[in-house]
């Protein structure tokens, strides 16, 4: 090619391995793949220039992936966790004082639905129900949270408080059971008891007068009036389920709150003991007793639909009942009687009807 000269032949072996590809004879057009390879060399050999000019950044968007139902999920558990442990701080700086707590476990349960709602419009804008369904999914959630922190074992004292925001704040229907001799009576509580029980093995119910006063009901009355009833605007008390029942309820601990009346603990001790009472008295069933009692209280006009009790659990129902009477001031024409089906039918024949006298126990 005339083109490149070289020291000696040597030199020249040695850099044929690049000359040949633009190597030509005199006056040749290289083929447009040597033109190609000798710009790209030629541009590799050159240094790049320094630029101080200003280069914009190259924003790279990535299209987020939609939410699972999982995640969604999660994200309102971790909520739920966080509103249970809000809630169950206030209770304890309360010291147990329920007029104190009440207010701000309200408020944080509001702000609880409030956001469940809130991320239930945002997926499903759509939806139309999402009262009901924040309501539903959040109760659920929290019953999950509760149940976990009861079984991995919690002092005594904050074991009341979870029971106290499952049954009476979220309706999760938890109900801790423990052995009839943790409550069991000391002698002379309960004297003569033995008929009663042979009474409802046989037929299924037994009536007993005489477990509180009249004097000693008043006080209770009139106590569940001012701690309860004129607080269930912030959850004190809560509208039984049944919309057409009107009336109000909501699950006592045992042992009782700080601030318990004497009276009143009175009574609850005489109710958790009558399991024990039944069992030492040979009723044929072992037996459980829950930690909480329930409490109703039924305005004129309200009534409990005809039911049977279970504790939520069909498939493993409650064995007894015991329902204590505290309406000191009741009279025959307030009506109020607690009609017993024998057999489970409405329509059967006979039945009983159990008249609410103060200090009567069903």
């Amino acid at each position: 090619c005339k083109n490149a000269f070289y020291c000696s032949k040597e030199c020249q072996n040695t850099a044929w391995k690049s000359h040949k590809n633009i190597c030509r004879k005199p006056n040749e057009e290289p083929p447009e793949a040597k033109i190609h390879m000798t710009r790209l060399a030629q541009k590799e050999a050159k240094p790049k220039p320094k630029s101080f000019g200003y280069s914009p950044p190259v924003t790279v968007t990535k299209e987020e992936e939609p939410e699972t139902a999982e995640q969604f999920r999660q994200e309102l558990l971790r909520e739920a966790k966080v509103t249970n442990a809000k809630m169950m701080a206030a209770m304890q700086e309360s010291g147990g004082n329920s007029q104190v707590f009440l207010p701000q476990v309200a408020s944080l349960k509001e702000a609880y639905y409030s956001f469940i709602m809130e991320r239930m419009c945002a997926k499903d804008p759509e939806r139309e129900d999402v009262h009901d369904m924040a309501v539903q999914y959040g109760e659920g959630l929290m019953r999950e949270v509760i149940f976990a922190l009861l079984q991995r074992g919690l002092p005594n004292s904050a074991s009341v408080d979870q029971l106290d925001l499952a049954n009476n704040h979220f309706r999760t229907g938890i109900i801790q059971q423990m052995s009839p001799a943790e409550f069991a009576l000391s002698d002379g509580d309960l004297e003569g008891f033995e008929p009663a029980v042979s009474r409802v093995s046989q037929k299924g119910f037994v009536t007993v007068e005489g477990l509180l006063d009249a004097e000693m009901a008043a006080v209770i009355h009139k106590e569940c009036e001012e701690n309860f009833w004129h607080h269930r605007a912030v959850g004190a008390m809560s509208l039984a389920k049944g919309e057409k029942d009107g009336f109000y309820e909501c699950w006592l601990p045992y042992p009782p709150r700080k601030g318990t009346s004497p009276e009143l603990e009175h009574a609850l001790r005489i109710l958790f003991g009558l399991p024990h009472e039944f069992g030492r008295h040979g009723y044929p069933t072992k037996l459980k007793t829950s930690t909480m009692a329930h409490l109703a209280c039924f305005p004129p006009g309200s009534r409990e639909a005809k039911h049977l009790d279970s504790a939520g659990d069909t498939t493993n129902p409650r064995e007894l009942t015991y329902s204590l009477f505290l309406a000191h001031d009741w009279k025959e024409e307030d009506s109020g009687q607690h009609r017993i089906f024998l057999d489970g039918k409405e329509e059967s024949k006979p039945h009983q009807d159990v008249c609410p006298e103060v200090g009567r126990c069903l």
